[in-house]
C-alpha cells in the first residue's frame, strides 16, 4: 500500500485507510483530535503519538478507561514505535508504518538537508521525573498503574499547555517542556509552578519537578515538524534534577529561574554546589 503524500510515518486501519502522522497526532473520541475514533470505547481524548529526537515517535495514553494497547499489550508509560507495531484503541486497531529506519546515520543525513535555521534564544525549561518508578510498577496492579500514569501524563500535559508551554520529550518517567521566554512572563511560569505543586499535593504518582532559566539553541526539521532543544541549558536542568533527587527535594527552581521569577515565588536556598562538566558553582533554590 502507498504512503500517503510526503508522510514519513502513518497509521493503517484494517480498512485500508491511512493516517498520516505529521508532527505530534492525537487520537480519541472527540473532533478536536488529529485522528477522531468514533466509538464508545475510546475516550474523548484517549492518547497521542509523540514525535521527538528527530524522527522517533513514542506511543503515551492519557489514562484511558480501556487501556492503549500496543502488539497486544497494554502500555504503562511512554514507549517508542517500531514500523509495523500494531496499536489498538478501543475496538480499533491500527499497523504503525514508519519504513525508513531512523538510524544516527539518517538523522545526521536528515539534518544536513533540512535543518531549519538553529537559533539561540532565552527560555524556561521544566523537567519532570516520577519518584521511585521501577518499585511503583512492581508494586501496583497493571491496570491501576495504565490509569494512574496516563491520567497523570495528561494533566501535566494540560498544565503545561494552558500556560501556552510545549513537552519536547517524553522520557518514559518524565518529560521536558520549554517555553521562550519572549512570550512568557514569569506570572505564567509561577501558575505552572503553583498548579504542579497542586498535584504534587495529591500524592500519586509522587514526582519532582525542576525549572531553569537560560539561552536555548532550538532547531527544526521542517519534513518531521518537529523542534529539537540542544546545547548545555538542556543538560544543565537534567543535573539539576537528579542533584533534586539527592536532596530529597520534589520542587526545585536554578539561581537564573529564581532571579528571573523576580520575588514571585517563595523559596528556600539549598546551598551552592558543583556541576559535573560545569564551572564554577551554581544557587539551588526549593520552592
Amino acid at each position: 500500500m502507498n504512503a500517503p503524500p510526503e508522510a514519513d510515518a502513518w497509521l493503517e486501519a484494517v480498512n485500508g485507510t491511512l493516517y498520516p502522522i505529521r508532527g505530534s497526532c492525537s487520537l480519541g473520541r472527540t473532533a478536536a483530535n488529529a485522528i477522531v475514533l468514533d466509538s464508545p470505547k475510546v475516550s474523548r481524548r484517549h492518547a497521542v503519538i509523540h514525535l521527538q529526537n528527530i524522527g522517533e515517535l513514542w506511543l503515551i495514553d492519557f489514562g484511558s478507561s480501556n487501556g492503549t494497547f500496543l502488539n497486544k499489550r497494554r502500555i504503562k508509560h511512554p514507549i517508542r514505535l517500531g514500523d509495523g507495531d500494531r496499536i489498538t484503541i478501543g475496538d480499533q486497531v491500527f499497523t504503525f508504518r514508519q519504513p525508513i529506519a531512523v538510524s544516527q546515520e539518517y538523522k545526521t543525513e536528515l539534518m544536513q538537508r533540512t535543518l531549519r535555521k538553529i537559533e539561540k534564544i532565552p527560555c524556561w525549561l521544566l523537567v519532570t521525573d516520577i519518584r521511585d518508578f521501577t518499585p511503583l510498577i512492581r508494586h501496583m496492579q497493571t491496570e491501576d498503574l495504565d490509569v494512574l500514569l496516563g491520567a497523570w501524563i495528561f494533566s501535566c500535559k494540560e498544565i503545561i499547555e494552558n500556560q501556552n508551554g510545549t513537552i519536547n520529550k517524553y522520557l518514559g518517567d518524565g518529560f521536558l517542556a520549554y517555553w521562550p521566554a519572549a512570550a512568557t512572563t514569569p506570572t505564567q511560569m509561577m501558575a505552572v509552578i503553583s498548579a504542579l505543586k497542586e498535584l504534587q499535593q495529591k500524592g500519586w504518582p509522587k514526582f519532582r519537578l525542576v525549572v531553569h532559566f537560560g539561552p536555548v539553541a532550538i532547531g527544526g526539521v521542517a519534513s518531521m515538524g518537529e523542534e529539537s532543544l540542544m546545547g548545555d541549558e538542556v543538560n544543565l536542568v537534567f543535573r539539576l534534577e537528579r542533584l533534586a533527587g539527592s536532596l530529597g527535594e520534589l520542587c526545585c527552581i536554578s539561581e537564573t529561574a529564581h532571579a528571573n521569577l523576580g520575588g514571585l515565588a517563595t523559596t528556600r536556598l539549598l546551598g551552592e554546589f558543583e556541576l559535573k562538566g560545569f564551572d564554577g558553582k551554581c544557587r539551588f533554590f526549593a520552592v
